[in-house]
């Protein structure tokens, strides 16, 4: 009882305030319309551009590819190289003339290998597997280096100057073991240049 009169209380007393009041209305949240998207224009790719490869231009073949064996002496170098085929076969340190020697320098010249010498003496020692290649002031040859004999045992002479400085009487002086290996190819009639010297070594 004493809950409703609790309840009818309370009731009672607000229902005797006053009149039913008016509801308010509550203000409505007003939605801001959404923005409208633009696009920006389409972006119109230009077309790749076609990219044309133009060949590389093949290198001039030199000398060694128009003989089937070629043989280059390179004074600046002191450097013979042997082809075949156009294919490098062999690089050998050479010792070429005394550039200050109008007679016992080397002469830039072109031409065949000619007949095989074999071992010679000249200036005091001897020297294997010589090839001829020209005249100039006495035979131009291709040959070992120099040696002495020595109780029969031959003592090669300024191998030091192989590949490192002329020396030579004007011949190309090879090592004892790349002239023989220069015989065993048998180099007679291949086409030979030999450059000019025109670098001090």
């Amino acid at each position: 009882m004493l809950v409703l009169s609790l309840l009818a209380g309370c009731r009672a007393i607000s229902a005797s305030r006053g009149a039913t009041p008016t509801p308010t209305a509550l203000p409505t949240a007003t939605v801001a319309p959404s923005p409208t998207l633009t696009l920006s224009p389409t972006l119109t790719t230009s077309p790749t551009p076609t990219v044309t490869l133009t060949p590389s231009p093949t290198p001039t073949p030199g000398p060694e590819a128009q003989y089937d064996r070629f043989i280059l002496i390179v004074q600046n170098t002191q450097t013979m190289y042997v082809y075949e085929h156009g294919v490098k076969m062999r690089t050998i340190p050479v010792s070429t003339g005394l550039p200050d020697s109008e007679e016992y320098h080397t002469p830039a010249w072109e031409g065949e290998v000619g007949r095989y010498v074999g071992t010679f003496f000249s200036f005091g020692t001897y020297a294997d597997n010589a090839w001829y290649l020209f005249y100039h002031y006495g035979s131009m040859l291709i040959h070992s280096a120099p040696y002495v004999l020595q109780d029969g045992v031959k003592v090669y002479q300024d191998l030091d100057a192989l590949g490192a400085r002329p020396l030579s009487h004007g011949c190309i002086r090879l090592p004892p073991e790349e002239a023989q290996w220069f015989t065993d190819w048998g180099p007679q009639g291949a086409h030979v240049i030999i450059e000019p010297l025109t670098v001090k070594l």
